[in-house]
């Protein structure tokens, strides 16, 4: 059985803008309710206390949200609060992060998939496919911080393929990194596909691996006819 791991952030929608605006609807919210720590913290040391935070517990890298909820914690402690506001506050940002623009090939290749073969959502952030309200398309949503790795590692293809039931070999990933999604699955055995919007080169300090390269998802079902002919898409 062939599955299909997707990626989600610059894959099926636009990230450009979304994490800024998350962050200034965090900032506006503290303004409102928590004045001294949004006085102590703006955007911008926020940025670098998480940066901090990163670097003393390199563990928090790929796991996004918890890193932005001890940030919080840390500057509501600065600021003489109770740690407990964090949990709240996070989900502030959590809700503007979700404010995304689906890209105009998304919904309609997931509606053409679905049913046909196995989807997974593979990310390294914290979007949440069922808050968006597409989680029906998906056999399983994965992140990094459910699996404890981030893509490219291993450990993230292993569960995108045992939460099918499928091989790795018979898994194909799309996404639009070249590092984490197309090198990382390529190099695991996966077949990758780069989503390649912007007709970009091959990046020159990234070893070329073999892949197959789409220019938009409308694409995406004629390529895998070509390489899985019973799957009868076209």
């Amino acid at each position: 059985m062939t599955a299909l791991s997707l990626d989600l952030d610059e894959t099926l929608w636009q990230l450009d803008g979304v994490i800024e605006q998350a962050e200034r609807a965090l900032h506006d919210y503290l303004l409102a309710h928590h004045p001294a720590v949004a006085a102590a913290y703006p955007p911008e040391r926020m940025r670098a206390l998480r940066a901090d935070l990163v670097e003393s517990d390199p563990s928090l890298k790929h796991d996004v949200t918890a890193l932005r909820i001890r940030t919080l914690e840390h500057a509501a402690q600065g600021a003489g609060l109770p740690r407990r506001i964090a949990e709240e506050a996070f989900e502030v940002f959590l809700e503007a992060r979700h404010r995304v623009q689906f890209y105009p090939d998304a919904l309609p290749l997931l509606e053409r998939l679905h049913g046909r073969m196995p989807l997974v959502a593979l990310t390294n952030g914290n979007a949440d496919v069922h808050r968006l309200g597409m989680g029906h398309y998906f056999v399983a949503s994965l992140s990094a911080v459910e699996v404890g790795a981030a893509k490219p590692e291993r450990l993230m293809f292993e569960a995108a393929a045992d939460s099918t039931g499928t091989p790795m070999q018979s898994l194909i990933h799309v996404g639009d990194d070249p590092f984490t999604d197309v090198a990382g699955a390529a190099r695991h055995g996966l077949r990758a596909v780069w989503l390649n919007r912007t007709g970009a080169p091959w990046p020159v300090d990234l070893p070329p691996v073999f892949h197959h390269e789409i220019r938009s998802l409308d694409q995406l079902p004629e390529l895998l006819a070509r390489l899985e002919p019973e799957l009868e898409l076209l």
